[in-house]
């Protein structure tokens, strides 16, 4: 099964185009998928605001603490404190922004984690 994470610039900014170079430099994330920047659609009738959103399909979880590492790093990296982005999988949403402790990252790990949908097909029970 494959889901998409999607990542959004949480103050209105338009950095997704540095994480994305960022993400595919990066040795731990670069394998994980293809990453895309894309447009998002205005809402009907307004004119939208033209931000980008950066995804990336992802088949399985595993890697996803380590993914929101990086993405801390690259906070860290930039010293932009008060800087953040949001990254949705499923209904689930966390903000990174370069703050975050070991224990943190796990904890927000999880939550995407919780959000992917398990592969029934695979569970196992002959059916």
């Amino acid at each position: 099964m494959t889901e998409t994470i999607e990542i959004r610039q949480a103050d209105g900014g338009r950095q997704l185009e540095d994480l994305k170079r960022f993400l595919v430099r990066d040795p731990s994330t670069r394998t994980m998928g293809r990453f895309q920047l894309r447009n998002t659609e205005p809402a009907a009738g307004t004119l939208g605001d033209g931000l980008d959103v950066l995804t990336l399909a992802i088949s399985g979880t595993l890697a996803l603490p380590g993914f929101v590492q990086v993405i801390s790093t690259w906070f860290k990296s930039r010293g932009e404190a008060s800087a953040a982005v949001e990254i949705k999988l499923g209904t689930a949403k966390i903000a990174v922004s370069g703050t975050e402790d070991q224990a943190e990252i796990r904890r927000l790990a999880d939550v995407l984690k919780a959000a992917y949908p398990q592969d029934t097909a695979s569970s196992g029970d002959g059916s």
